[in-house]
């Protein structure tokens, strides 16, 4: 969450509330996501179809991405649907922490375990990325393709670093409201 403009709104995000905190993941990430996945899938079947010979990792990327992609969808879907919907229970219920940790604390952690294994899968991406940029760097749909990669990859590191650090901690107790 650290960055070197001082206007980044990323530096007020610790001042929000969790309520702010998941209104600004789901309007700002959330979408984000959605959105390039999707671009994501048309260039690489449009990279499929045009480069004569593709490098390797386009084929092995082709393979992850659509499990990668599935699996990125219904988290997001869960964090909206399930896990948001809770913590705003939190907010508005006025419960105490140890009592929401109580009944909460299993369906974070279940959501942490999904980030440490999307880590690995963004880990996975990320080398096919600068892979492809490195083979295909001067064949446009492959450049394309690796910069979305890495938009992406940067978007879900900084996404989940705002739960792990920020939202998660607090809905637990581990940090001060």
């Amino acid at each position: 969450m650290k960055a070197t403009d001082p206007n980044f709104i990323g530096r007020k995000i610790p001042e929000y509330s969790n309520v702010q905190v998941m209104s600004y993941l789901i309007s700002t990430h959330h979408e984000f996501t959605r959105n390039i996945m999707d671009e994501i899938d048309d260039l690489i079947a449009l990279a499929q179809k045009e480069v004569t010979e593709p490098p390797e990792e386009l084929g092995v990327l082709a393979n992850l991405w659509k499990k990668y992609h599935r699996d990125m969808v219904m988290h997001l879907h869960d964090e909206e649907k399930i896990l948001f919907p809770w913590i705003r229970e939190l907010d508005e219920s006025g419960r105490s922490r140890d009592e929401v940790a109580r009944n909460y604390s299993g369906s974070i952690k279940q959501m942490l375990e999904e980030h440490e294994h999307h880590e690995e899968d963004i880990e996975r991406v990320k080398k096919l990325s600068d892979q492809l940029s490195q083979k295909g760097g001067f064949i446009p749909v492959l450049a394309r393709l690796s910069y979305k990669l890495r938009q992406l990859t940067n978007d879900l590191e900084e996404h989940m670093r705002i739960e792990s650090e920020l939202l998660f901690p607090r809905i637990l107790g581990k940090t001060p409201a």
